[in-house]
């Protein structure tokens, strides 16, 4: 039977707890005990609403992943400097906490041996991408969508160096990266060309 979603508090409250839970202990050590009582809820609580842990879990991470790639979109209308799609990626990037952070490499790492995860963390890389997209395009980049999956990896890998040892320069150091490649992604043929002999790398398109 349907459930009126907007008036159950508690399900609301498994929900976010389990996002928190999976962040500190991973999706393998979610139980339906740490999720309840991180949402300060009778145990059975969990059963009533959901049929099991990873279906609790899916949904919580589903809807996270959706939440989180409505924040990640460009706040900007109309025509925007890549300089400014570099920062405020930069900073999206970095300013996400550490359990959510955790949270979110969760999902990914877990789409390929879950299918109800796999959309979410599909739809949550390409609201990444459109990003990247909006900017080579002001930027004038000849491959916009096919050279956008490089400024992805690109935040996610900084994402993960946060994790394992946080500088205070991170995003800095990611913002600059992210420029550079924008630069690089602009370059006329005969520079493009002067670039990759002088980096050693002639050849390799």
């Amino acid at each position: 039977m349907a459930r009126n979603r907007r008036k159950q508090p508690r399900r609301d409250a498994l929900l976010e707890a389990a996002v928190e839970v999976v962040g500190e202990r991973g999706v393998a050590g979610t139980t339906h005990r740490a999720v309840t009582e991180r949402a300060e809820v009778p145990l059975a609580t969990a059963s009533y609403y959901f049929s099991s842990i990873d279906e609790l879990i899916a949904e919580a991470l589903t809807a996270f992943v959706k939440q989180r790639a409505e924040e990640i979109g460009l706040p900007h209308q109309g025509d925007v400097a890549p300089a400014q799609v570099a920062e405020w990626y930069a900073q999206q990037v970095m300013g996400l906490d550490k359990s959510k952070r955790l949270a979110f490499y969760e999902v990914l790492l877990n789409a390929a041996r879950t299918p109800e995860l796999a959309e979410a963390a599909r739809n949550a890389l390409a609201s990444y991408q459109d990003w990247a997209v909006a900017g080579l395009n002001a930027a004038g980049a000849p491959r916009g969508v096919g050279a956008a999956r490089a400024f992805v990896a690109l935040g996610l890998g900084f994402g993960l160096l946060h994790l394992v040892e946080s500088q205070e320069s991170d995003t800095e150091d990611l913002f600059v990266a992210l420029r550079d490649l924008f630069i690089g992604s602009v370059l006329d043929p005969d520079e493009h060309t002067a670039w990759t002999q002088r980096l050693g790398t002639a050849g390799r398109e």
